[in-house]
């Protein structure tokens, strides 16, 4: 009790609770919020205007604590925001879960569609510490140039820091991490070309004939290694050809689906952006590559879903570091691993060159050259995050229509001419770190009653049967 009583958040904690509105305001305003750690402040209204000329105002920021309205961030990043992250990774299953299943405006059709998990992986840019199956570093190696022995001994925890670090960083190419990221793009668009064509050889028909049959459906998350080099997970759905959504001829099963993935990862290449088009300056993928057929036994498809929108949360690094551009640099007090921090370093250097320039390989320095979006699908494969975001939406202005006490307020609600909402930005995040406390005190509060809850249906399942 002494620990809390001299925690310097108590009085500005309470502060809050004794301000106007005190703790039920607040807790309101943070619900609304969604919980969020950084929210959006707002100041403004909506006023709505009548047919005849009245005025009438719905919502002002006046009567809200602190006189602004609190917005959820909205952020997909675990490090910056849980609560908002935990929002996008079940939108993102959603979206996974609906091409594999259907729902969400996708026909149940496609889950006899079949369907592969694969896992491309970065090739190697120098020997850095690992975990084998074996639970080993690196038993044998040679001396390098540089006189460092390319061995190690140890057994890594999954917490170790050395994890991912370069054994000898003057050996391992920085540069080239950096630029097969920015290349990772235009790897995976030539790689499902490379894979319409050899599903054709596998099929023992032409690229053209196979064009007019089938086509690739897919979604793709990537995920940063503790090297910094991008892994891609995507989850390739095989659909026929046409404006529906119907399933592929029954010559094109899972396997041979599999099959050509692997052939076309083997095989595919790209040139290495920024670099000069010859041998010597193209990507590959790297050697290790994961193929897996999903069916629908043991819920299989729904873990398929689950496993690719684990990902979408993450993060370049796992604390938060480099969650936002750098603007001048890479700055010393920037607590980085020494292997992360040269990549970055990097980066940066290459994008004061021509080819980086081009590139904009400073804008993207804190994904260490990575240029695209954390998860990115192909048109037809699912709904979309706009449309789930809507129908959230929907869903929640009606439920609070039909909660609504006032006949009068849910009538304004439902006619939405004349409305005009007026906003202005006033900053991120709560006011005091007594506010932040008392939100996360709030958050929590709300996580372990929805545990409860989860626990007493659980029973009740248990008893019923």
């Amino acid at each position: 009790m002494t620990d809390l009583y001299s925690d310097p958040r108590l009085p500005l904690a309470l502060a809050r609770l004794a301000a106007p509105g005190g703790y039920a305001a607040f807790e309101d305003q943070v619900r609304g919020a969604r919980f969020c750690r950084r929210p959006v402040r707002l100041k403004g209204s909506v006023v709505q205007t009548t047919a005849g000329g009245d005025r009438r105002v719905l919502f002002d920021s006046a009567g809200q604590p602190d006189r602004v309205l609190l917005k959820a961030c909205g952020t997909r990043r675990q490090t910056l925001c849980p609560p908002c992250a935990s929002i996008y990774r079940g939108d993102a299953f959603a979206l996974v879960a609906a091409g594999l299943r259907g729902g969400k405006g996708v026909p149940d059709e496609v889950s006899h569609h079949p369907a592969v998990l694969l896992t491309l992986t970065a090739p190697s840019f120098g020997v850095v510490h690992r975990t084998t199956r074996d639970g080993t570093c690196h038993r044998s190696g040679p001396r390098c140039p540089h006189g460092t022995a390319l061995r190690c001994g140890r057994r890594h925890t999954e917490d170790d820091v050395l994890l991912g670090q370069a054994l000898c960083p003057a050996c391992y190419d920085y540069d080239a991490a950096v630029l097969f990221n920015a290349s990772v793009s235009e790897l995976w668009r030539r790689t499902t070309i490379y894979s319409l064509r050899a599903l054709g050889n596998l099929a023992g028909m032409s690229v053209r004939a196979v064009a007019k049959e089938v086509r690739l459906s897919y979604v793709k998350v990537v995920e940063f290694q503790r090297r910094g080099s991008v892994h891609l997970h995507a989850l390739v759905r095989l659909d026929a050809v046409g404006d529906e959504l119907k399933a592929p001829p029954n010559a094109f099963s899972a396997e041979l689906l599999a099959a050509a993935l692997e052939l076309a990862v083997r095989r595919v290449y790209a040139p290495m952006a920024g670099a000069q088009s010859s041998a010597r300056h193209q990507v590959r993928w790297g050697r290790e590559l994961d193929v897996a057929v999903v069916t629908d036994k043991d819920a299989g498809r729904r873990r398929a879903a689950a496993y690719l929108a684990k990902y979408s949360t993450k993060s370049t690094e796992d604390h938060g570091v480099l969650d936002h551009r750098l603007r001048a640099g890479v700055p010393d007090e920037l607590e980085l691993p020494t292997h992360l921090r040269s990549l970055v370093e990097s980066a940066w250097r290459l994008g004061d060159e021509a080819g980086g320039r081009e590139l904009r390989l400073r804008a993207w320095a804190h994904t260490a050259g990575y240029r695209g979006h954390c998860l990115t699908k192909s048109r037809r494969f699912s709904t979309t995050f706009g449309a789930l975001r809507a129908n959230r939406q929907e869903w929640r202005v009606n439920e609070k229509r039909t909660v609504a006490e006032s006949a009068d307020i849910a009538e304004a609600d439902e006619d939405t001419d004349g409305i005009v909402s007026e906003w202005t930005f006033v900053g991120m995040g709560y006011t005091t770190a007594g506010d932040a406390w008392l939100a996360e005190s709030i958050a929590e509060d709300e996580r372990l009653a929805r545990r409860s809850a989860y626990e007493e249906r659980q029973d009740l399942l248990r008893v019923d049967q």
